[in-house]
């Protein structure tokens, strides 16, 4: 199933991404970002719902035959019935951009307008979930977690592939399961019966990096 994203990326939220104040020497930039970034986006989404069969300690088996390997995983999607697996992008569009700008020797605007990228990439994914909560509203649902976080083995990218085809959507996967466009995002997350599932904001709550982790407060802003 797919859905078409919207995406807003605030100056506040640019700002937040590059770690820095605004001030007379990025003022420019930010604004040129944020105007040619907004017309270069095309937001997508893609996912389907799965049964889930088996949950072993790191091995989580669908109904279908698939499986992840994550022990992180398993914990997190503990006392879910089905799993929900998904993409998003925000298109090529942005990436090529970037490029162009850098060859040009245009390196502050491509700068600036990569970390509009990566911003808008983080909110899609979000967006795409919060989407998906309405939708399954009255279940009980985790966190999300997405395939190369803590020991998420990033090969697991080839079963999400197999499982969603974000083909659909105009994403791929590389020799080294990297997506392109690499502004791309997958992610898992359960639903089941509210009694059971674990409730949170997000991976960070069970993350062993938490405690000094730079992205955490980043995350735990876009908790509902």
């Amino acid at each position: 199933m797919q859905k078409n994203l919207k995406v807003e990326v605030t100056e506040e939220l640019l700002l937040q991404k590059i770690g820095g104040r605004k001030n007379k020497g990025t003022s420019e930039y930010l604004q040129k970002a944020i105007s040619l970034g907004s017309t270069l986006l095309d937001p997508k989404g893609i996912y389907d719902l799965f049964p889930v069969a088996q949950m072993e300690k790191d091995r989580l088996i669908l109904e279908n035959g698939e499986s992840f390997r994550s022990e992180h995983l398993c914990k997190l999607l503990e006392g879910a019935e089905k799993v929900v697996v998904m993409c998003s992008t925000i298109g090529p569009a942005l990436e090529e951009k970037v490029r162009e700008l850098n060859q040009e020797g245009n390196y502050g605007e491509a700068y600036f307008l990569d970390m509009y990228g990566a911003v808008a990439a983080g909110r899609a994914m979000f967006n795409l979930y919060k989407e998906l909560l309405e939708e399954f509203k009255g279940y009980g649902t985790t966190v999300f977690m997405e395939p190369g976080q803590l020991d998420w083995n990033i090969r697991d990218q080839r079963v999400v592939f197999k499982l969603i085809s974000p083909e659909n959507i105009g994403v791929r996967l590389n020799e080294s399961n990297l997506m392109i466009p690499v502004k791309s995002t997958t992610a898992v997350f359960g639903i089941g019966d509210p009694a059971k599932v674990k409730k949170g904001s997000f991976s960070c709550a069970s993350c062993p990096k938490r405690d000094f982790c730079t992205f955490r407060h980043e995350a735990e802003s876009f908790a509902l």
